[in-house]
């Protein structure tokens, strides 16, 4: 008999985000150069829907479902901080400089020292040398285990 209509409609609400995902695909539906839209549902259909870019000069349009995602903006924690690792942490150490040279390694955290008026920096293992970086430029991998 099918699914009633108002079961299919629930799983999306007016003035939610989503993002509505395009670009060009191979042969085979694989995306090689994904398009990416962020829009507000106006209106929900069976299997379309009417949304607004967020860009308010774009019209609206009537997308597939099956092309969207929804962005769960109420769930999203917008002030929380990122982790700064301790002493004994695995770390990610990644920067990216104004000329576009890129380092990056994994290592552990060997001490902290916070300079007068200065932010945070770590000390790591990089190429065989250990070198002070930002804590901002680390991504916490592991805890140290003798962490509590």
């Amino acid at each position: 008999m099918g699914k009633p209509r108002h079961i299919v409609n629930c799983m999306w609400q007016k003035g939610e985000w989503v993002v509505v995902i395009g670009g060009v695909f191979s042969r085979s539906e694989i995306v090689k150069e994904p398009t990416f839209t962020i829009a507000s549902i106006l209106e929900i259909g069976l299997e379309d829907l009417l949304v607004q870019p967020k860009n308010k000069h774009s019209r609206p349009k009537f997308v597939s479902k099956k092309t969207c995602q929804k962005i769960p903006v109420n769930e999203v924690k917008v002030y929380e901080k990122t982790r700064k690792p301790q002493v004994g942490d695995l770390v990610y150490y990644y920067k990216k400089d104004w000329n576009s040279n890129e380092e990056s390694a994994v290592s552990h955290v060997v001490e902290l020292r916070r300079s007068y008026g200065n932010d945070i920096d770590a000390l790591i293992d990089m190429k065989e040398v250990q070198v002070w970086v930002s804590v901002d430029n680390l991504l916490v991998l592991d805890l140290n285990n003798t962490q509590k």
